[in-house]
């Protein structure tokens, strides 16, 4: 099989050839084309079968000078014609246009409330909800705005797949139902609903980012063709959120933390590791990766073994 047929018979509940293989890391703040480059050389060295971008020159959300709620309350939309918009719907098509062979591949969009995070920080965000919601309201519904723009650029000029949609916010004890059903939730239902839109293979990722569980139910129905979550976090293993999430294809498997496995494991333990996943978890319906980013100097050797482990897996069992 290519690569895009072997992801898209996961996506069908299909045996493919092979397990495929998704994992991703940032390259850091860098120029257009060393972006570009980078994106390249980690999608051949590593052999992945879907390329998930990571630009990362637009990980923090433009303020200006803004900084107080009243400063906020006076910020309009990027809009769609603003380079926080058109940037990186012009990324996602020169990395897609540079790469080797046709593949699956996700572009990233964040919630508007993890933007709003990155931006400010979380005590500040937490702060700014609590105490001036209606700036936090103002600033999270320009977010939003420019959030779908970005989206709808992206799945209508790059040639991207689909989106990577990154969940964060729901941690246990962190928002009551009230607060997140007021601040949160619509942000999320809003790219959720243009991405679905404009593409019917989109991903979710449950990012468990800080290392506390999730309030799953929250996020459990939003729609999508695959699911990633935090696997030693959330403490729910491959073939159960097969289940838990009603059937559909499950991305995960490997612990992404800096000194785990998938970073520090020879060949022999990281192959041994990843035909242990399957036989747990299935050939179909699986695609195997990391609970997030893996470390960004991480050898793509390492990332080539799993590769190369499914194959064999397959060779081995059929």
């Amino acid at each position: 099989m290519t690569k895009k047929e072997r992801v898209l018979a996961a996506l069908a509940g299909e045996r493919p050839d092979r397990v495929p293989t998704c994992f991703w890391h940032h390259f850091g703040d860098l120029p257009a084309e060393e972006t570009v480059k980078e994106h390249i050389r980690y999608f051949v060295e590593s052999g992945e079968d879907i390329l998930k971008m990571m630009c990362d020159e637009f990980f923090f959300y433009p303020l200006g000078d803004a900084k107080t709620p009243e400063e906020y309350m006076a910020l309009e939309p990027q809009g769609k014609d603003s380079y926080y918009v058109r940037g990186q719907a012009e990324r996602a098509a020169q990395i897609i246009a540079a790469m080797p062979e046709e593949a699956v591949t996700f572009y990233n969009a964040f919630t508007p409330y993890a933007t709003l995070k990155h931006a400010i920080g979380q005590d500040a965000a937490i702060e700014l909800i609590r105490n001036h919601p209606e700036a936090a309201l103002h600033l999270l519904r320009i977010i939003t705005d420019d959030t779908v723009d970005m989206i709808e650029a992206v799945l209508t000029e790059s040639g991207t797949t689909g989106m990577m949609l990154c969940m964060q916010g729901a941690e246990e004890g962190l928002f009551t139902d009230e607060e997140y059903a007021r601040f949160l939730r619509p942000g999320e239902e809003a790219i959720i609903d243009k991405a679905s839109e404009l593409s019917d293979i989109n991903l979710m990722h449950i990012c468990g980012w800080d290392n506390t569980p999730d309030i799953l139910a929250r996020w459990k129905d939003y729609p999508s063709k695959i699911v990633n979550w935090d696997v030693h976090v959330e403490g729910i293993s491959m073939r159960e959120g097969k289940e838990y999430f009603g059937g559909r294809c499950v991305l995960g498997g490997f612990n992404n933390r800096v000194g785990e496995l998938i970073e520090t494991g020879t060949e022999e333990e990281i192959k041994a590791f990843t035909k242990q996943l399957i036989a747990e978890t299935g050939e179909e319906g699986f695609i195997i990766g990391a609970d997030c980013s893996v470390p960004q100097e991480i050898d793509h050797a390492h990332l080539r073994w799993v590769a190369e482990a499914a194959a064999e897996y397959a060779a081995e069992n059929r």
